[in-house]
């Protein structure tokens, strides 16, 4: 089960175009009359629903993996392999910030960002996108705990992931309709992990039943290709069409991050079973699977360039921070962020892998 997944790569390419274009229209330069059909649209938050399929999926396949080879899970090696993997780039964006920059915060602002608690703390907008990574670090404490602690099998892991499944929508509704004490707000908010643990696990249920279900998995995809394909749209499509219509809010809000996350989930599955087939192909190219790779720095440090030209940088209208040109100046600051700053790290990751 080493094998290298296909499609995840470009997947991720997809995910962090989507979040690139939704923060175009807080870059200077982006013609107004576009930003309300641009904000209505929601493509940053698809965006980073498809980062947490994608996110739930491989860390449990990683995981499921390494305990059908070697019997057991090694959590130190992985925890170890995550702190390796995200706070170099992490730690280094908040430090050019907090010490190279002329960006300000306040103490709790910093302490969210610094102990992965943004998601529930918030903080301003150059640092306000790492309320994703605190989702991420969240999940990464709990489902590794999890998976030892019921050592379920392939059979009953499904069962213990319906949990979050109903957790996120219920939590979703009470933040909607306003049904909690206000001192609680942190708990219940769109941003926390309660509110978008779904996300994650629809990835891990994927997961569970290609690992477990392979053949199951594709006999279906080979019965009902093309119905799985357009219902899969359907339910990602369908949310950004119901924003514009009637719709009960307290449906929007508990439905819509699930059908997404699902329809995703039978995307993601599709491409890695049939890599060459449809748009998969497109995943699988050489140009976007290494958009991909940098997907992870280029997440980190856009934020920086999007539109804060006197926030970080202290001048008014600096060309780098404005439409268009903050997209290839982010892209090239990833770039050397992955080279100098991520890829160092992946030999000695290897080490501490089953």
């Amino acid at each position: 089960m080493k094998e290298k997944l296909p499609s995840l790569d470009g997947w991720r390419a997809v995910s962090i175009s989507l979040v690139l274009l939704s923060h175009c229209m807080y870059a200077g330069g982006f013609p107004p009359r576009l930003i309300p059909g641009w904000d209505a649209a929601g493509l940053g938050g698809l965006g980073v629903r498809c980062f947490f399929v994608i996110s739930g999926f491989l860390i449990t396949w990683l995981l499921v993996s390494e305990r059908e080879e070697t019997g057991r899970i090694n959590l130190g090696n992985f925890y170890i392999r995550r702190v390796l993997r995200i706070f170099p780039v992490y730690f280094t964006y908040l430090g050019i910030l907090a010490f190279l920059t002329r960006y300000w915060q306040d103490a709790p602002s910093w302490a969210g960002n610094l102990t992965f608690t943004t998601n529930f703390v918030g903080s301003p907008f150059p640092t306000f996108h790492l309320w994703t990574l605190g989702v991420e670090e969240q999940f990464y404490l709990l489902w590794p705990l999890i998976l030892l602690l019921c050592a379920a099998s392939g059979k009953t892991l499904p069962k213990v992931l319906l949990i979050p499944l109903v957790v996120a929508p219920v939590v979703r509704l009470l933040f909607c309709k306003r049904w909690f004490p206000d001192h609680m707000d942190w708990l219940f908010q769109g941003y926390s992990f309660f509110s978008k643990c779904d996300s994650l696990a629809y990835g891990c249920i994927g997961s569970v039943l290609l690992f477990y279900h392979r053949q199951r998995v594709q006999t279906l995809y080979q019965k009902y290709f093309a119905l799985i394909s357009w219902s899969a749209l359907a339910l990602i499509a369908l949310p950004l069409l119901l924003r514009h219509m009637y719709f009960p809010p307290r449906l929007q809000a508990a439905l819509f991050d699930c059908m997404q996350a699902s329809g995703f989930l039978a995307l993601l599955l599709q491409s890695i079973l049939y890599p060459g087939k449809g748009f998969s192909r497109a995943l699988n190219w050489r140009w976007v699977r290494h958009l991909g790779v940098l997907s992870f720095s280029i997440y980190i440090w856009q934020q920086m360039f999007c539109g804060t030209d006197f926030s970080v940088f202290g001048r008014e209208s600096a060309w780098w921070t404005r439409f268009p040109m903050w997209i290839p100046v982010t892209l090239l600051v990833a770039h050397l962020s992955y080279y100098l700053l991520e890829k160092p790290f992946f030999s000695l990751r290897q080490k501490f892998r089953a």
